[in-house]
């Protein structure tokens, strides 16, 4: 992967993009302000690129505010709260732009299997999926063929994947390395405050360190989170297994929608 280099335009795209009036992290910052004020642009560029060259960032940046929302009126349960973390907006913006870099070096050097269709900027999600299994399910009725089929939910997917793997297979697909160690400091920061019913558990003790799993809630998480189960891809494609809709054709080996198998 090429060298990083962030500029003005970097910004400015990325913020282009995000939702005006997202709920922000500890910096309070809406996205509204950022595009408002264009002559911030250039100077958060400087700092961005000072950052991801000393391979450091403020531990601000990289704490999160988890809201716990009921899920019904059983509020004793931990179990029955839906965690929604927000992250700071200056993060969010530089992790922006990040995965905007990642993902043309990927796309560029056809790094990511087509199998997965979590992450593919203007795919149509899981409907592609759903239609190719019902045209195989049809295939199979009308011609009288064999077919052994599994559907697998990886249970906590996103909370369980080990960060000695992220920053491995950030590695193998060779991502820019100034990039990795800037992750991997990152990484190691990264830490939740819980906010239950408005109020926040701002003593020290409750901040929660994100030892295992993504720091949800940025744009680069899910590239990050398709790209370590990539090489899954690979070895199942790799098996010459596979269901073969025509003669001669590819074979449909696994469809992948995130973590959904």
């Amino acid at each position: 992967m090429d060298p990083v280099i962030i500029t003005p335009d970097d910004v400015a795209k990325a913020v282009r993009r995000a939702p005006n009036w997202k709920s922000p992290g500890l910096d309070g910052l809406h996205h509204y302000w950022l595009k408002g004020f264009v002559v911030c642009h250039a100077v958060l560029a400087r700092q961005f690129q000072e950052a991801l060259d000393q391979k450091s960032l403020p531990s601000l940046f990289t704490t999160g505010i988890t809201h716990l929302v009921p899920k019904d009126r059983d509020t004793i349960d931990p179990s029955k709260y839906r965690p929604i973390t927000c992250l700071p907006t200056i993060y969010k913006t530089l992790t922006s732009i990040l995965s905007a870099r990642i993902t043309r070096h990927l796309n560029s050097n056809q790094v990511m299997s087509r199998a997965q269709n979590g992450c593919w900027g203007g795919g149509r999600g899981t409907n592609e999926p759903l239609l190719i299994d019902a045209v195989i399910g049809k295939v199979v009725k009308r011609n009288r063929r064999n077919l052994s089929a599994a559907w697998i939910d990886y249970k906590k997917a996103f909370d369980s994947v080990p960060h000695t793997w992220l920053k491995r297979v950030l590695e193998l697909y060779k991502v820019d390395c100034t990039v990795r160690d800037f992750l991997g400091q990152c990484m190691g920061q990264w830490r939740t405050i819980l906010c239950h019913l408005g109020e926040r558990m701002t003593a020290a003790e409750n901040h929660i360190s994100i030892r295992r799993g993504i720091f949800q809630g940025d744009c680069l998480s899910p590239i990050w989170f398709c790209l370590s189960l990539n090489p899954l891809s690979t070895l199942l494609e790799g098996s010459g297994r596979g269901f073969q809709l025509r003669r001669g054709g590819a074979k449909v080996t696994h469809l992948f929608y995130m973590d959904d198998l």
